[in-house]
């Protein structure tokens, strides 16, 4: 599963030829999007919220942005600019795994305080409304057509934790985390969470 560089459609006909190929090998509905031309960056972060919080985004952008007790790590983004054209500018299945020894990112992500701090707004808003706990890593497009707008992919509530190799990990270690430090954090969440200290 996951995504290929066959999941972008050109045109009607392709798009067509890739659902067929999907509801023959998966058997099960399939979602189909816009396609996000853009820079792809993620976000990390550990921790709970401290203070009573909705479950809905506040529709006022004026809204106050809660985000304590969280902890972000400084966004990854993958350097696309390093794997063959044919992969067509996504960070495919094939990247993630097949070019895994080889992967290429910036980490510290090259980006204005102002869209970190809007990148890490929009990771602590899908925390929260996704009831996720302790961890998570938010994946965002940044749309070359509408002034970098930033565009949530998905959340990863349950991110990997492979040192040297996980984007999580890399993230913490751009932090100036340590494997063991980030490890025993997430537990520690976990156990003052659950009122275990």
């Amino acid at each position: 599963m996951g995504v290929s560089a066959e999941s972008i459609a050109h045109n009607e006909e392709q798009m067509r030829r890739q659902l067929r190929h999907l509801f023959d090998r998966y058997d099960q509905p399939v979602l189909v999007e816009r396609f996000i031309e853009g820079r792809e960056v993620t976000v990390g972060m550990v921790g709970n919220l401290t203070s009573p919080v909705a479950w809905r985004l506040p529709e006022n952008e004026d809204a106050p942005r809660i985000s304590r007790g969280l902890h972000f790590f400084p966004p990854l983004e993958v350097d696309m600019s390093q794997y063959p054209p044919e992969e067509m500018g996504i960070y495919t299945s094939k990247i993630k795994v097949d070019l895994a020894d080889d992967f290429h990112y910036l980490c510290p992500a090259p980006l204005s305080p102002e869209v970190v701090e809007e990148l890490n707004w929009l990771t602590a808003a899908t925390f929260r409304v996704t009831g996720c706990l302790d961890v998570a890593r938010v994946d965002f497009r940044l749309d070359k057509h509408d002034n970098n707008k930033p565009y949530i992919l998905e959340i990863n509530p349950l991110p990997g934790l492979n040192p040297g190799y996980s984007d999580l990990c890399i993230e913490a270690q751009a932090g100036g985390w340590s494997y063991e430090e980030l490890v025993n954090r997430i537990l520690d969440e976990a156990i003052e969470r659950q009122g275990l200290a």
